[in-house]
């Protein structure tokens, strides 16, 4: 049991950029110098994040309710993106894996990612619709329109994170780069950025190109 306990928090380490031999006993300047770079790097990248929701400061300031829900897509893309890279590092510990079966693995969590982010879509779609329009007062066109463009993100948010949870850690690992270390902080930004972009960009398409609704 302590040695399934001893994988299990060296998997977490690895997946949140550390190495597996950080302990209380190591050096600060050693610890700082293994998270470090990793960190600049998603740093820049979590910039250029910001900088995409600066670029649809229209939608902000016209539709301010759809900040709420911005968390919920960031999150969910993340948590897919996550199960994801789970399942590709366990995969990718069998060394005769072959070129076939990692195309096979790409494609099954792409349906996965598909059919889970279809159904949370779905269910976005009717739940935060009716709490709109009923709870916040806006009317059900309004509600409505807004959890589309939820459930729509939600869905492709999903999908590209799926995809990108799988393809970033064998990429790494044909590179002999370890996946552990290096995918997960790097999928987490990209998905970030997927997520934002896709959000954004339909609610400034639906909303306020087409339906011209506002607050």
């Amino acid at each position: 049991m302590e040695v399934v306990d001893e994988e299990m928090g060296e998997d977490y380490a690895k997946l949140a950029g550390l190495t597996a031999e950080e302990d209380l006993n190591e050096p600060l300047l050693e610890s700082m110098k293994k998270r470090i770079p990793w960190l600049a790097v998603l740093l820049v990248l979590g910039m250029i994040v910001s900088a995409v929701v600066g670029v649809f400061e229209q939608v902000v300031s016209q539709l301010t309710i759809v900040v709420c829900f911005q968390s919920l897509i960031l999150d969910m893309a993340g948590n897919a993106g996550t199960q994801s890279l789970a399942v590709t590092i366990r995969v990718l510990m069998d060394e005769n894996l072959t070129g076939g079966q990692r195309i096979r693995l790409i494609f099954k969590e792409m349906r996965v990612g598909a059919v889970n982010g279809f159904l949370l879509g779905l269910l976005s779609l009717v739940f935060i619709g009716c709490y709109i329009a009923l709870l916040k007062g806006k009317g059900f066109e309004f509600g409505f329109a807004v959890s589309a463009c939820i459930g729509f993100s939600l869905m492709i948010a999903m999908l590209i994170s799926s995809i990108t949870g799988t393809i970033i850690p064998i990429f790494f690992h044909k590179v002999k780069i370890d996946p552990a270390v290096a995918s997960g902080p790097l999928i987490t930004t990209v998905n970030d950025l997927v997520a934002v972009v896709t959000y954004y960009g339909m609610t400034w398409l639906l909303l306020i190109r087409l339906l011209r609704l506002a607050d």
